[in-house]
């Protein structure tokens, strides 16, 4: 555990990763669950395919 954790967030972190196997690292998980957290709280837009400009007409605006 490091000092900047609980024991629970520790425990929480080594079992995402363990359920994760392509997380190489703790700092690829750390990233991946802030990255997921600030998503869906709005702070950073979904990660989305885009449309051309060219591709954008009046039958595909949300």
């Amino acid at each position: 555990m490091t000092e900047l954790y609980a024991a629970n967030i520790e425990t929480a972190l080594k079992t995402f990763i363990t359920d994760h196997r392509g997380m190489l690292t703790r700092e690829q998980a750390i990233s991946t669950i802030l990255e997921n957290w600030f998503a869906s709280h709005g702070y950073l837009p979904p990660q989305q395919e885009g449309r051309r400009p060219e591709d954008l007409d009046a039958s595909n605006d949300d």
